[in-house]
């Protein structure tokens, strides 16, 4: 009752600790942990390769490198390099361009406040033909980029991003562009780990969002799935061209033919993003198979080609599927059973590597699930094991491990280690407390013992006797006995654990005969007996005992007491007269069963039994 009362409590313990764990969801604890755990899973199938990266081949990124850009020309030219784009890809047959960069500043108003600032000490005269001439210029910048627009949007479709207020300058007469749809270019973190800046995922915002525009005019579908996980291990596999090479007819015009391109700045600071790969991704990392080419950082990469990423994450399916709450907190109580289990099962050093071990697979076999598309929490549910060790073990150690310790003391000495482990699997302390168990006992006598002790000297006899009973103590070990006492020349041993310990009793008996008669064949005795030949009687039998720790607090044994224990005395006492070396009692023989090739010895009566009891033995023994 009182270990089961032990195993109470340890179960008691465990689900406290579940459900410390489980209470960090609603704290929001597990955020920022489950947010590096989902970094270092991204990072993992990127290192090994394991993740789906073979994209959708519907979009292409196209990069400007604005430092590159700034070298040739001021920046302000580049909107007559969109425009030129925008043509360039109509007449490649592109289905839709999105120009994932926002064109804030008019370049007319720009450039007349511009000039009249710079020539605000001058003439009026050529102060006026200073502004006139800039303005001009600006809103021929502002043509060479809104009519390509205008025109081309006639026949393809275009995307352009808006970020809050931030708008383009032609945002006003953007419902009269035919075919041109307004979309949030805002990139999110989805709040999985309490709102970093790493982009993980993709939450919808107010607006339809960037990428789920591409996919509806990719597909003809609204995007079913939210929020979308980022599959990076496409960050490779896309095609990604700058925006120089295009233009200057480097790139083959067929790559482009039926494809969404993606447009925007690949090298400024304000459109950089962190993601959860350990490496950086820019110009100088063009998205490429190559991992050669893959550069150590800390993860960032341009927004335009995280939004290729992200639609083409859509367009290929592979978005990771979260796991629901309930499946997440039942891997984290199976998690925790096991390690309880373990903890029950084995000793402190075993069961700790086995908790390692639980948790070092679990990380493997979630890794595998996130390559596969599947995204089960990491945290709390790898630290659970180690939670419950946390708070078991105190306990263990205090009310468990010491009662084992001290039925080991008992027992260790007496019994094989695997004997004694399978011992400490049932109730210990019901052991060294008093407990009725069914056993198998074994009587073991040396005959004519007494007249070999006066024939030898006691130092012969005493040397013969340890000789022979450690060879027989080992037999009875080895098929899990337990080598109770030591009575003169005989000795008590018994079996209670095993499917079946009567049979392992008699299996005891049958190699003690044949180990005796081997070391009187090998004369292993002579030095201490002579030519005299051992002889044993053993009597065996099953029934129910008294176990327990008996004696005064001077001086403690662990035995066995009943009647049982005296009828296998009094049958070894009856082998002489059955003319048999060994005798099993009819309960014993049942408990045994039929694997044994018995032979019924007689009836016999025995002192303390009312009725005369059928004895067997096997075969010539």
């Amino acid at each position: 009752m009182k270990y089961r009362r032990h195993h109470i409590i340890t179960v008691s313990i465990t689900v406290l600790a579940v459900l410390l764990c489980v209470g960090m969801y609603p704290a929001g604890l597990q955020r920022g942990l489950e947010g590096r755990g989902y970094d270092r899973r991204v990072q993992a199938v990127d290192v090994l390769g394991l993740g789906k990266g073979v994209p959708s081949g519907q979009i292409v990124v196209v990069g400007i490198d604005e430092r590159s850009f700034m070298r040739k020309k001021p920046l302000l030219f580049v909107y007559d390099d969109i425009g030129r784009f925008l043509r360039r890809m109509d007449e490649c047959g592109a289905r839709t361009v999105g120009l994932d960069l926002i064109l804030v500043h008019k370049q007319s108003d720009k450039l007349k406040d511009a000039a009249a600032a710079l020539m605000a000490g001058s003439p009026g005269g050529t102060r006026a033909d200073m502004v006139r001439v800039m303005e001009e210029v600006g809103e021929s910048l502002d043509r060479s980029v809104l009519g390509p627009i205008m025109d081309v949007s006639e026949r393809m479709n275009i995307v352009q991003v808006v970020h809050g207020d931030m708008v383009p300058f032609y945002y006003g007469v953007s419902p009269f562009i035919k075919n041109m749809v307004i979309a949030d270019a805002a990139l999110t973190d989805g709040g999985l780990a309490g709102n970093d800046g790493v982009i993980r995922k993709q939450v919808e915002g107010g607006g339809p969002s960037f990428a789920s525009v591409l996919y509806h005019l990719s597909t003809g579908r609204q995007y079913g799935r939210a929020p979308v996980f980022l599959n990076y291990a496409l960050t490779r596999s896309i095609p990604f061209y700058r925006l120089d090479d295009i233009m200057e007819g480097r790139i083959d015009r067929r790559v482009f033919s039926g494809k969404t391109i993606i447009l925007g700045y690949i090298s400024g600071y304000e459109d950089v993003h962190a993601t959860p790969l350990k490496r950086d991704v820019f110009p100088g990392d063009p998205v490429r198979r190559d991992a050669s080419s893959a550069k150590r950082g800390s993860g960032r990469m341009p927004g335009p080609v995280i939004h290729g990423i992200l639609a083409e994450t859509m367009l290929t399916g592979t978005s990771l599927t979260e796991a629901p709450l309930a499946v997440n907190i039942a891997v984290l109580v199976v998690l925790a059973g096991l390690s309880l289990a373990a903890i029950s099962l084995m000793r402190p050093l075993p069961a700790i590597a086995a908790i390692v071990g639980l948790a070092a697979l679990f990380l493997a076999v979630n890794i595998f699930l996130f390559a596969a598309g599947s995204y089960v929490h990491v945290f709390p549910q790898a630290v659970a094991p180690f939670v419950v060790a946390i708070l078991v073990y105190p306990y263990r150690y205090l009310v468990e491990e010491r009662t084992r310790r001290k039925v080991e003391k008992v027992f260790g000495y007496y019994m094989d280690r695997n004997v004694l482990d399978r011992l400490l699997e049932t109730d210990p302390e019901a052991l060294l407390a008093g407990e009725a168990r069914d056993v198998s006992i074994l009587f073991l006598d040396i005959r004519n013992f007494t007249v070999l002790s006066t024939q030898r000297e006691a130092r012969h006899v005493v040397r013969f006797l340890n000789s022979f009973f450690g060879a027989v103590t080992e037999r009875i070990q080895e098929r899990g006995g337990f080598v109770n006492k030591f009575i003169g020349d005989g000795l008590l041993a018994f079996f209670m654990t095993g499917d079946k310990p009567a049979a392992d009793a008699v299996s005891a008996a049958l190699d003690i005969l044949n180990e005796t008669k081997r070391a009187n064949d090998e004369g292993l005795f002579r030095e201490f007996i002579g030519d005299w030949q051992v002889g044993v009687g053993i009597g065996i039998h099953h029934g129910e005992v008294i176990l327990g720790n008996i004696g005064s607090h001077r001086k403690m044994d662990f035995t066995i007491i009943g009647e049982h224990v005296n009828i296998a005395s009094r049958i070894e006492g009856l082998t002489k007269e059955a003319g048999a070396a060994f005798l099993v009692s009819s309960d014993a023989r049942a408990a045994a069963g039929d694997a044994f090739p018995w032979r019924e010895a007689g009836e016999f009566a025995v002192r303390g039994v009312e009725r005369p009891i059928s004895l067997y033995t096997i075969g010539e023994t």
